[in-house]
C-alpha cells in the first residue's frame, strides 16, 4: 500500500519566512506564537477532514498571509464542502473546550486563557461569511443543501 504524505507549498518563501522570523523574534508576549499555533491547529482540521472525505491528503499553502488548503479544481457536493469548512473552526471550538476542561480540574493559569481566547478568536473570525474565509463556504453549502 502506497502511503501518501501532505504536500506543503511555499508561496514567496522567502518572504514568509523573513515575516514569520522578524515577527517571532519581536513578540514579547507570545501571543503571536499561541496565534500561529492556534491557526497550524485549524488547517489541521481541515486537513483531517480532507483525508477522511477523500483518502489522501491535501496540499497546503504557506504564504505571507497565512494557512490554507488548496482546493481549486476540486468537485464536491455540499455536504462534503461543509463538512470540510466546518472542520477547522470545529478543531478550534475543541481545542479551546479541552483546555478550559482541563484547567477546570488543574487550575487555571493565564497561558491556559491565551491559548483558549486565541482559539475561539481564530475560529470565530473564520466562520465570517466572507469571500475566502469557512463561513462563506458553509453559508454557500447550506445554501446547495437547501436548494435541493
Amino acid at each position: 500500500m502506497r502511503r501518501s504524505r501532505a504536500k506543503i507549498r511555499w508561496k514567496q518563501p522567502l518572504l514568509t519566512l523573513a515575516a514569520l522570523t522578524l515577527l517571532l523574534a519581536f513578540d514579547g508576549s507570545g501571543i503571536l506564537r499561541v496565534g500561529l499555533g492556534c491557526a497550524v491547529l485549524h488547517e489541521c482540521g481541515h486537513a483531517l477532514a480532507y483525508r477522511l472525505l477523500w483518502r489522501r491528503w491535501p496540499e497546503i499553502e504557506v504564504s505571507p498571509f497565512g494557512l490554507c488548503l488548496r482546493l481549486r479544481g476540486l468537485p464536491m457536493p455540499p455536504a462534503q464542502e461543509l463538512a470540510l469548512a466546518a472542520a477547522g473552526p470545529l478543531a478550534n471550538l475543541l481545542a479551546c473546550a479541552a483546555v478550559l476542561l482541563f484547567m477546570r480540574g488543574a487550575g487555571y493559569s493565564y497561558g491556559g486563557y491565551w491559548f483558549a481566547c486565541c482559539n475561539l478568536l481564530v475560529g470565530g473570525s473564520n466562520l465570517l461569511p466572507l469571500p475566502g474565509l469557512d463561513g462563506w463556504h458553509i453559508a454557500g453549502a447550506l445554501h446547495g443543501i437547501w436548494r435541493t
